[in-house]
C-alpha cells in the first residue's frame, strides 16, 4: 500500500496526547481493546498507528533509528501493508489477517486487522479507521477463571479441569497433571458439559475461549 506509515514514530506521543482530551475516543479505544493484556492498536487510514497497548508495545521491533514497526522485513512489510490496506479501505473495507515474521530471529506473529464501522468513527469522532491485533501463538492467555466459575456456576475442580483442557490437555494427562483418576475427571467433565449446554470438548474449549482472558 504506497504511501502507507506503519510505524510507531515520534509523533504518536504528540497524538496521543492530543487525543487525550476527547472522552470519546478515549471510550472507544477503552471499550474496543482490553488494554491490560491484549496486543492492540488503533490506525487510521493511512496506516499510522495512533494507539497501542502496553502488550502491542511488546511485540512490536524497533529498527536502527529507534523507531517500532510491525516488522523489519521489507517483503514481510509489504506483506503487512495489503492486510492494511484492505482494512482501512473507504470503500466496502473487510476485516484481514496474516501470519508474518517480524525478526529473522523471531518466531511468527499473527496480525488480524478489522475495520472501524462508520458508525462508530461517526459517533465516536475517532481517526481510527482500523484496529489491529498481534497475536503471539506461544504465549497461552491466563484462563479466565473468575468468569467461566460465574458464568455457569462451576466448582472449583471443575474450573481447574477447564483450564487444562484450554491448555491442550487430554483428560489422561489432566489426571496426571492433577494426581487423580481418569474417571474422576469424567465425571467432572459430564458436570461441565451438563452447566455449558455442550457435549464435546472442542465445543467447551471454543466456548470458554469466547469468554476471554483471566
Amino acid at each position: 500500500m504506497a504511501g502507507v506509515r506503519t510505524v510507531v514514530s515520534t509523533e504518536w506521543g504528540k497524538v496521543a496526547d492530543h487525543g487525550s482530551g476527547d472522552p470519546g475516543r478515549d471510550l472507544y479505544w477503552q471499550g474496543r481493546v482490553d488494554q491490560a493484556d491484549e496486543a492492540g492498536a488503533l490506525i487510521d487510514a493511512s496506516g499510522r498507528i495512533l494507539r497501542t497497548t502496553p502488550a502491542c508495545d511488546a511485540l512490536l521491533v524497533t529498527g536502527g533509528d529507534g523507531v517500532a514497526r510491525w516488522t523489519l522485513l521489507p517483503c514481510e512489510q509489504a506483506r503487512v501493508d495489503t492486510v492494511l490496506a484492505r482494512a482501512t479501505a473507504r470503500i466496502a473495507p473487510e476485516a484481514a489477517a496474516l501470519r508474518y515474521h517480524a525478526a529473522p530471529d523471531r518466531a511468527p506473529l499473527i496480525l488480524i486487522a478489522r475495520p472501524v464501522p462508520w458508525a462508530m468513527r461517526l459517533l465516536h469522532a475517532t481517526p481510527g479507521a482500523a484496529v489491529v491485533t498481534l497475536i503471539d501463538p506461544a504465549e497461552r492467555p491466563a484462563p479466565a477463571s473468575q468468569l467461566w466459575r460465574e458464568a455457569f456456576d462451576l466448582t472449583p475442580s471443575e474450573v481447574a479441569l477447564a483450564a487444562l483442557l484450554m491448555a491442550g490437555h487430554s483428560l489422561e494427562s489432566a489426571a496426571a497433571a492433577r494426581d487423580c483418576r481418569q474417571t474422576t475427571l469424567r465425571v467432572h467433565l459430564r458436570h461441565i458439559f451438563a452447566k455449558t449446554g455442550v457435549s464435546r470438548q472442542a465445543d467447551l474449549v471454543s466456548l470458554l475461549a469466547r469468554i476471554g482472558r483471566g
